[in-house]
């Protein structure tokens, strides 16, 4: 288990990380690392920070390919102290944001991207959007002409013909009726 040679050190590196990570006590890698379980704990901190240097790298080159996607949130901790002292009045509340980056899979391309400008000017939530180039709003009324009614067919109906209102209804009822209906439905 034990190596000297530092370039195949594996499993001593992800167990030094595991343990800095789960907040092991620096004794207990220090023994783990003599013994020869472990990395020492320069070494551990050594490791953090070139996979800390990586990722940032990694993360810049995402995004400078246009290729990427961001998400953030906001959310609070309350950081309580396991003795409170009266000297100490300061607030535990921290207001803190999550951000999130990752790649636009799937395929897409620069090429697929180059709409974005256009939909910003013609999107709602641009301040700075021109009226002129905004759509008309939509309300309920467009959603009733989204599906057309079709021209009934020529020659004698063999059912009555319903339609696409009259269709949903029915359907909505049959399944109410079915589910939340008598036993015998």
């Amino acid at each position: 288990m034990q190596c000297t040679n530092q370039k195949a050190n594996a499993l001593q590196s992800i167990l030094g990380i595991y343990l800095q990570s789960s907040h092991a006590p620096q004794k207990v890698i220090d023994t783990l690392a003599h013994i020869g379980i472990s990395i020492s704990t320069e070494s551990i901190n050594a490791a953090v920070c070139s996979l800390s240097l990586e990722s940032q790298h990694s993360l810049r080159d995402l995004g400078q390919s246009l290729l990427a996607s961001y998400a953030y949130d906001n959310f609070d901790v309350d950081l309580k102290s396991q003795v409170p002292t009266a000297d100490k009045t300061t607030t535990s509340l921290k207001h803190l944001t999550f951000g999130l980056m990752f790649p636009l899979d799937h395929g897409v391309t620069s090429d697929d991207l180059k709409c974005s400008e256009r939909v910003w000017r013609q999107s709602a939530l641009n301040a700075k959007a021109d009226p002129s180039d905004l759509p008309p709003k939509k309300t309920w009324h467009d959603l009733l002409a989204i599906h057309p009614e079709l021209p009934p067919s020529p020659g004698p109906p063999a059912a009555p013909h319903l339609s696409r209102h009259d269709s949903f209804n029915s359907w909505v009822f049959l399944t109410e009726l079915c589910v939340h209906g008598p036993e015998y439905f």
